[in-house]
């Protein structure tokens, strides 16, 4: 419980509760094909699911689902009104769903794993689902700063990638339909002098129709 209730907080004072992506998410997800009722949500690697109450306060159905059970036991007594499940069984028991979250967890895991979460995902769709990726773009060396590198250190993510290192992957099992791109600033103040911030990626896909042999 001290390792989920330090990570919780943490994440929480350095980002002043995430306030500037949950705006930046939200205005997202008004741009997508999502039913008005009766949604289902899947928040994937959800940690201690920070992002819950965006999806509870309209009445979503949301399943939080994460491998480290510390996080998700945590998150459970923060949120009764949620599901969180933590092995793949569950997982699949627990969908189809409209909408799979895929949010800044990517960039703990490597190409090949990654590849292969994705592809599991995919059946989990409702048809007509979507899958939204969000992760934190890589910066390039010449724009790079000393207390940007330090800021990323926090993140602790061996995996940052470049739009397209997350691009390919989610092309290569959803039909692409939107994407976009923010900037996420330490304790949600977009200030324009604000040295310590990520630039995210979001891209959204629906799941590709299989054709039959004979058309």
């Amino acid at each position: 419980m001290l390792h989920a209730l330090i990570n919780d907080l943490g994440q929480r004072v350095l980002t002043l509760n995430k306030c500037e992506q949950r705006v930046q998410l939200r205005n997202f997800l008004a741009t997508l094909d999502l039913p008005k009722t009766s949604c289902r949500v899947l928040d994937f690697g959800c940690g201690t699911a920070l992002f819950a109450p965006l999806f509870l306060r309209n009445g979503y159905g949301y399943v939080g689902y994460d491998i480290d059970f510390r996080l998700i036991d945590y998150a459970r007594r923060l949120y009764p009104a949620a599901a969180f499940v933590g092995t793949r069984e569950a997982l699949r028991a627990s969908g189809p769903f409209d909408l799979v979250l895929v949010n800044c967890c990517t960039h703990h895991i490597p190409d090949d794993v990654l590849d292969t979460e994705l592809a599991a995902l995919a059946p989990l769709l409702n048809p007509g689902g979507t899958c939204l990726l969000v992760d934190i773009l890589k910066v390039a060396p010449e724009q790079d700063t000393l207390l940007h590198r330090w800021f990323m250190r926090l993140e602790q993510g061996r995996f940052v990638r470049r739009a397209d290192g997350y691009a390919a992957p989610m092309a290569r099992h959803f039909a692409i339909t939107r994407r976009g791109h923010w900037r996420s600033h330490v304790l949600s103040l977009p200030w324009k002098y604000n040295p310590l911030y990520n630039d995210l990626i979001a891209i959204a896909g629906t799941r590709k129709v299989e054709h039959s042999a004979d058309g």
